[in-house]
């Protein structure tokens, strides 16, 4: 196991690195998060939904306006045949004192790396 900090990233060797961060960060986000907190109690669903494959005729999101993905999502979470795993994680979003609580659990933990967890569409 090498001890010490690793050498700079070669961008130009690892064309995966924005990913890994991406990962990385995700990590470290979900490891400040409250340990019986909300946040972590809605990650804990979401993780036990298994979509095996990405749902037939939902369209990957193009638009980030608050309006656009808010259709988005209604369409991803109200087409047939959603999961009782999928209906425990929506039942779950409806719940405002959750949804706001886990709000601040997240909110708090971006205030505290210094870093956003933002939406950004794929090319």
């Amino acid at each position: 196991m090498r001890s010490g900090p690793k050498p700079p990233s070669d961008l130009t060797k690892h064309k995966g690195i924005e990913t890994v961060r991406q990962i990385q960060f995700l990590m470290v986000l979900c490891s400040v998060l409250p340990p019986d907190g909300k946040a972590r109690e809605m990650l804990r669903l979401a993780l036990d939904v298994s979509n095996e494959e990405f749902p037939d005729g939902v369209e990957p999101i193009h638009d980030l306006h608050p309006q656009a993905t808010k259709t988005w999502l209604e369409f991803f979470w109200t087409r047939v045949g959603i999961s009782p795993e999928e209906r425990e994680l929506i039942d779950w979003q409806n719940d405002k004192p959750s949804m706001d609580i886990a709000v601040e659990e997240l909110q708090e933990a971006e205030r505290r790396l210094g870093i956003r967890l933002a939406p950004r569409t794929v090319e």
